[in-house]
């Protein structure tokens, strides 16, 4: 029982259990999947998209479906979207489950190709756009664009044009079978990684939607096909993935009910595709409707403002179909929900964007408190289709600035890095630095680059084996070891093997008096550049933070290492340049944003008015061996000049290692 606006509510149905295939869910709430964009670039699973599934895992709802996982390369629908079409994946996609499932919900992987809306130079579509709608495309676009902010507009109207002019051919039959074994050999994957269920997703206008539908899927010549003929491939992508999995795995289907485009999918015809994929033994269906070519107009989203908007069409369907159904559509309350399951609306209540608005919605239905409802802003896919990752408007300020920080650090790999040295000395200073700095985890790769100037020097290749030796001592197989070599020692040829190989961390023995070092580290951008000094006291560590979105970075990188060794004491200072009650609330909202220990102090420091003396003067006083901190702002001179703080503060340190973090 629950209290709600002062009556008493029973939500008793929505916390019934209920089975679908083999699995027993513990209630009737779906977290429904909502396209997230915090995979890696890649389309590997990130720290990011582990922390948000494994919430979703622990909300109290009963499955959980992984967003539009792309089964081919060429499905992806943005840069960080998640993909499952090479055994490389699987690994990422196990610890994903087992993050959902250790919060106690079932797991299921919803698969996908974006088809014509993919991220691609050459989409895949069922036939080439339609001359006679072209007008009502042009229309659809224009309305998603105005949609976004004006500063976003020209960058979308470009890449909507080139989009548009890339839908002049249809899929050849080896592209088909090539999808169609594809999403077969992705769904096996999804079982070998230990989910329990896996979802099709045939809505939102992606590619199965697109063979589906009378609007996108025609002849050569324009005209219209038969039911027969358009559903003849989702059918054999239906068959391939159930061919694929063990027999009786749950597969279900993200079904569009009314596409709201002409000639498009209307109810009718959805639920006649709905009772073939019941005889093809789908396990569950859930209801969506529109598409990017319909979401968007008035008409369309005056329709979908309404609460429970697909309320008679999912109860049609739930009456039309012996397998359950999941309802949609702005599902904002517990009383609402349960009201549906009693009417018999649908068996299952999906939550997307509730979810997203308020992630302990499930919890405050059972306790009977007000939950945080989504005030159909759209910001969230605003962010989302802006390569911004998912984040909601109704969030506190600092849980948007998590997000929009762990999206700068998702293709930035801290554990990747390169050792650079010049000889004998640099690689006895690097022996003894580099436990302090590395941490003794798996996962981590390390690769020597050894400079070379004129003929080759016989000691050099000495301390090349002893120092690998030396590596493998101290780290043993948690950390891969690669040799590379260089002839030429400058910013520019280093900088050459930094980017191919996509380095995060850089470690180098400072040269005071070397240019080429400043202008190298002026140049990188994204990465830790580790100079390492000859002073012991390596241990004794400051970490300088101006509170910037800069020192949010240098605290996200000091939490991957920061467990490294117990010895290792870093001490947080801030050199004041306002209000001491301000930097306060600041450094508050900051651990709070990275997760740090709220009882962590920051020393602040009254400035003299130049913050690069300040600095150095802590340094010393302190006694500290190791600085870190993040690249300032740069000055006018920004072909040649580092930022004015970090220039003086590596100018001034004597004997002291320098991080700085960009």
């Amino acid at each position: 029982m629950a209290l709600q606006q002062g009556k008493k509510q029973d939500l008793s149905d929505l916390f019934t259990p209920f089975r679908v295939g083999p699995c027993r869910l513990k209630n009737r709430l779906v977290a429904l999947p909502v396209h997230t964009g915090y995979a890696l670039s890649g389309g590997g699973v990130s720290d990011m998209l582990l922390d948000h599934y494994a919430r979703l895992g622990r909300c109290g709802a009963a499955m959980v479906v992984v967003a539009n996982v792309a089964v081919s390369e060429d499905g992806i629908t943005s840069l960080h979207n998640l993909r499952a079409d090479h055994d490389d994946f699987i690994p990422g996609l196990a610890r994903l489950a087992q993050a959902i499932r250790q919060g106690g919900a079932v797991t299921c992987l919803q698969l996908n190709h974006a088809g014509r809306y993919a991220r691609t130079e050459r989409p895949l579509l069922p036939s080439p756009i339609d001359s006679a709608h072209l007008t009502f495309d042009i229309a659809s676009f224009r309305e998603l664009i105005n949609f976004f902010p004006f500063e976003n507009r020209f960058r979308m109207t470009r890449k909507t044009v080139r989009r548009i002019l890339s839908w002049r051919q249809g899929m050849s039959g080896a592209d088909k079978d090539r999808i169609i074994r594809q999403f077969g050999q992705a769904a096996a994957r999804a079982a070998e990684a230990g989910f329990d269920m896996v979802e099709l997703h045939g809505a939102t206008g992606y590619l199965l939607t697109q063979f589906l539908s009378p609007y996108t899927h025609k002849t050569p010549d324009g005209e219209p096909l038969s039911f027969e003929a358009r559903i003849a491939f989702p059918l054999a992508v239906v068959r391939e993935v159930r061919r694929r999995l063990p027999p009786g795995f749950p597969v279900g289907f993200r079904l569009l009910l009314r596409e709201w485009v002409p000639e498009g999918i209307d109810l009718s015809e959805a639920l006649k595709w709905a009772k073939i994929l019941e005889t093809e033994g789908i396990a569950w269906l859930s209801a969506t409707s529109g598409t990017y070519g319909s979401m968007f107009s008035p008409k369309v989203r005056k329709i979908t403002a309404r609460s429970a908007y697909l309320r008679e069409d999912t109860a049609a369907l739930t009456r039309a179909v012996n397998v359950p159904a999941v309802i949609s559509g702005r599902i904002l309350t517990p009383v609402l929900g349960a009201r549906l399951i009693r009417e018999k609306a649908a068996d299952l209540i999906g939550l997307g964007r509730p979810l997203v608005a308020d992630i302990r919605w499930i919890e405050k239905a059972r306790s009977g408190r007000k939950v945080r409802t989504c005030i159909n802003c759209y910001g969230c896919l605003r962010a989302v289709a802006s390569e911004q990752g998912l984040y909601c408007r109704r969030w506190p300020v600092w849980a948007s600035e998590r997000v929009e920080l762990e999206q700068r650090l998702l293709d930035r790999h801290p554990g990747k890095m390169l050792c650079v040295i010049s000889g004998p000395d640099d690689a006895a200073r690097l022996t003894q630095a580099l436990p302090v700095f590395i941490a003794p985890r798996n996962g981590f790769s390390l690769t020597l680059l050894f400079l070379k100037s004129g003929a080759e020097r016989p000691c050099l290749s000495d301390t090349e084996s002893h120092f690998v030796r030396r590596t493998e001592t101290i780290w043993g197989d948690r950390l891969t070891c690669d040799i590379g070599r260089i002839e030429k020692r400058s910013d520019q040829t280093i900088g050459a093997a930094v980017e191919s190989g996509g380095f995060g961390t850089i470690f180098m023995v400072r040269k005071p008096g070397a240019s080429w070092q400043k202008r190298f580290i002026y140049r990188q951008q994204g990465r830790i550049i580790g100079l390492i000094g000859d002073d012991t006291r390596l241990r004794n560590m400051l970490v300088s933070l101006d509170l910037s979105v800069t020192s949010l970075l240098v605290m996200r990188y000091l939490s991957r290492f920061r467990d490294n060794a117990a010895d290792v004491t870093p001490h947080y200072a801030h050199i004041l340049t306002g209000p001491a009650e301000m930097a306060r609330h600041r450094w508050e909202k900051m651990k709070k944003i990275t997760k740090w220990d709220d009882r962590l102090p920051l020393t602040l420091v009254p400035s003299s008015g130049d913050v690069a003396a300040d600095i150095l003067k802590v340094v010393r006083d302190g006694g500290y061996g190791t600085l870190v901190m993040g690249k300032r702002g740069f000055t006018g001179l920004k072909r040649w000049l580092m930022g004015s703080v970090s220039a003086k503060v590596m100018q001034g340190l004597e004997h002291q290692t320098l991080f700085v973090v960009d």
